[in-house]
């Protein structure tokens, strides 16, 4: 076994953790009204099987009657949710990793138009603070009544305690107001010491998550966090992991984003560290066993918080114990995984099983050298080609580009995205340790396919540019985003009009900006689309002094000026620019497809080359194909 740090185990509490890494808490919306059921118990128990030393469900609701509640995520209302939590607990212990629910209560509610559904922290009784705490302490003796090993007080994210504990919302001039780190733990510190006395023995131990920064003035400090830290150490608990952010700085702190580096919030851990005697688990874009292993012997953390890393990749540690480093999938912080918690159950642009762990097909050892063509070495090719190899085809792989990663390999270029690159280490990986033929530089032909005649083919080739009716979109001084991202040297001293305000407009603007240009962004749509990697792009944007012209349609490119019109008003803009860039989307490239499909006997399309999406689809259109290829 190597000679990691992580590895080792520690103690918490009157448990023995086997390792110090810890699945920390992440909205999964699993469950229906409350209730746990198999898919929730399926994803936790899949994590726990990869090694990992501890599991902390998040956002167990503790107050049913407040006005907003997650409705798919566990309920800890009523005994009715026990038996359900049980089973969960059950099939994490069975893998020898602890269960700690945590306990979770929203806080301040507004509505649609910013009105005031609940009361805030500042509003509250003493008889209504009494009554909340009162609803904490019954969810922990279902969580103990379920087996599980202890409870997490979620202090963190804008919710109801970070409320209390947080200058920027807690103006109280009571002992529950922020004149001490006392006053302002109270209202947790209660909680627990309540659930000490009655619940805390030699199996069942209490922790805490808390914001090092709510990343906002006047919100919380890493030293008032480990003031407060310190407070709940007082009372009773065991360990505490530290975060940052919250649901007013979405796009700032709580979600990983890509454009910070590894480990960007571990500072907020090193003050805690100082301070508290418990150990300490950080949390946030944590992914490299060996930038963990260092920052635990530098004594900046004791316990690494892996959330959206063991989402990718749930055999992380397994896979370190047993040497298969090179096999881990890295999370790439792209927050595909939040936009779709938004609407629905989690999805991966790298892990096609994510949360549905339960339907995930075996992957049969049944190519016995059976020659697989593959025909491009993007995201579904790359992955289409190393599934197909594991199950012992012949696998050659095929791109007319000088590199691998397709698509992916240019998003890697602009700036933030440097993660993305991680995935095509990945397959790169793959590609030697399975022995595929990867041939660069080698645009196939169907008839070039026919005559190599393969038992399959997999077509993967990507996407071509979208060009709605627009006229002098190919005059000179035109160009399409991929041809920039290309740009040896890249581009400078022009001023630039970018066509269509999408992902890839935005990003390819921001990379000419930063390249010495002048940059405007015309895109047709009002607002930008809500995902998040868009809703950062275009704070990006602003804050280098781009140019965005949404609810602009335009109209005809001539003599090296865009005519714009104003969707509101239909009033006409004409944008000089010296250079033009096309970035209208994307559509399927199918030629090969449809050339080859009524010629040999199996033949399938994945990625955008059968519909144009992202990372994710390609992935998981690619994974599914491979697996059903019979």
């Amino acid at each position: 076994m190597p000679d990691y740090a992580f590895l080792q185990p520690i103690k918490i509490g009157p448990a023995t953790m086997k390792n110090r890494i810890s699945m920390t808490a992440i909205i999964r919306n699993f469950c229906e009204d409350g209730f746990i059921n198999d898919d929730y118990i399926a994803y936790y128990a899949e994590r726990a099987k990869g090694g990992a030393g501890m599991i902390v469900p998040g956002a167990m609701v503790v107050d049913g009657d407040w006005p907003y509640n997650f409705p798919k995520q566990p309920w800890l209302t009523d005994d009715k949710y026990i038996p359900g939590l049980k089973k969960a607990v059950d099939a994490v212990h069975e893998y020898g990793a602890l269960f700690v629910c945590q306990l979770w209560q929203n806080g301040r509610v507004r509505g649609p138009q910013g009105e005031a559904l609940s009361k805030t922290v500042n509003d509250f009784t003493l008889e209504e603070i009494r009554a909340l705490q009162d609803k904490f302490v019954a969810a922990a003796h279902r969580c103990k009544a379920a087996g599980a090993d202890g409870v997490e007080l979620h202090c963190a994210h804008t919710y109801l305690i970070n409320q209390f504990i947080s200058p920027y919302f807690n103006q109280r001039t009571d002992h529950y107001g922020t004149q001490t780190a006392e006053n302002t733990a109270r209202f947790g510190t209660e909680i627990l010491e309540r659930i000490r006395a009655d619940l805390v023995d030699d199996r069942f131990f209490t922790t805490a998550k808390i914001n090092g920064s709510d990343f906002v003035d006047g919100g919380m400090t890493p030293e008032w966090a480990a003031e407060v830290g310190v407070e709940l150490e007082k009372a009773g608990i065991v360990m505490i992991t530290v975060n940052g952010g919250g649901s007013n700085t979405i796009t700032n702190g709580m979600s990983d984003d890509g454009r910070q580096p590894e480990g960007w919030k571990v500072p907020f851990a090193e003050v805690m560290k100082k301070k508290v005697k418990i150990p300490v688990a950080a949390n946030g874009s944590l992914r490299h066993p060996e930038f963990i292993d260092a920052a635990i012997r530098a004594g900046k953390f004791d316990i690494a918080g892996i959330g959206r890393g063991l989402m990718a990749e749930p055999y992380w540690v397994k896979k370190v114990i047993e040497g298969h480093e090179d096999e881990m999938r890295h999370c790439i912080s792209c927050m595909f995984c939040f936009d779709q918690t938004v609407i629905g159950h989690s999805r991966c642009s790298i892990n096609p099983y994510l949360c549905r762990e339960r339907y995930r097909p075996e992957l049969k050892k049944d190519g016995a050298g059976r020659s697989v063509v593959v025909v491009g070495a993007g995201p579904a090719g790359l992955e289409a080609a190393v599934t197909l190899a594991e199950r012992g085809f012949a696998v050659s792989l095929y791109d007319q580009a000088p590199h691998i990663g397709g698509q992916v390999a240019l998003a890697a270029v602009p700036p933030g995205k440097q993660k993305l690159g991680w995935m095509m280490d990945y397959y790169q990986k793959q590609i030697d340790r399975l022995g595929i033929a990867l041939h660069l530089n080698a645009a196939l032909t169907a008839v070039e396919v026919e005559r190599m005649n393969p038992w399959a083919v997999v077509v993967a080739t990507g996407s071509l540019e979208a060009t709605p009716p627009i006229s002098g979109l190919f005059s000179a001084g035109v160009t399409d985003a991929r041809a920039v991202l290309e740009a040896p040297g890249g581009i400078t001293g022009k001023t630039v009009a970018v066509l269509g305000g999408g992902l890839t407009g935005l990003e390819t603007a921001r990379l000419l900006r930063q390249q010495g240009n002048a940059v405007t962004v015309v895109e047709m749509l009002e607002k930008p689309a809500t995902n998040q990697e868009t809703t950062l792009a275009v704070r990006d944007c602003r804050a280098e002094g781009i140019t965005l012209l949404f609810g602009h349609t335009v109209q005809a490119v001539e003599n090296g000026q865009v005519i714009v019109t104003n969707n509101a008003d239909g009033a006409t803009i004409t944008l000089p620019a010296d250079l033009i860039v096309r970035s209208f989307g994307i559509v399927p490239n199918s030629a090969l497809y449809t050339a080859l499909k009524d010629k040999l006997p199996r033949v399938v399309a994945v990625g955008d080359s059968a519909a144009a999406g992202k990372i994710s689809s390609a992935v998981e259109t690619a994974s599914h194909a491979a697996l059903a290829l019979a």
